[in-house]
């Protein structure tokens, strides 16, 4: 098991998911639900919480999966994200729409 990939937005991690799993790359998510148990719930501050990451179970086919997530991430980093007009959720700036609502990413 090598993580590959971790964020704070959990649709994103399973985007990333969905992303190996058509290239064959068999992964899971670790603390998916880490966030949802609310940090004050156990006295912990927000950043002592784990953040969702997703690991392959194949250790040989890490660099694989890095490299696959990093064409399609790396350009979302650099274009930012951006807000939809229709329902103001925020999007990876890859999305040429929005993931919630499917309006057009405005130009």
């Amino acid at each position: 098991m090598t993580p590959v990939f971790a964020d704070p937005d959990s649709t994103r991690v399973g985007f990333a998911k969905s992303i190996l799993e058509s290239a064959g790359i068999e992964s899971f998510v670790q603390n998916e639900n880490t966030r949802t148990l609310g940090p004050k719930m156990f006295g912990f501050s927000e950043t002592m919480l784990n953040e969702p990451q997703l690991c392959v179970v194949d250790d040989a086919r890490a660099e694989e999966a890095a490299a696959l997530l990093r064409e399609h991430f790396g350009s979302a980093s650099d274009a930012g994200e951006w807000i939809c007009a229709g329902c103001k959720e925020s999007n990876p700036g890859s999305f040429e729409e929005c993931w919630k609502c499917q309006a057009a990413k405005p130009e």
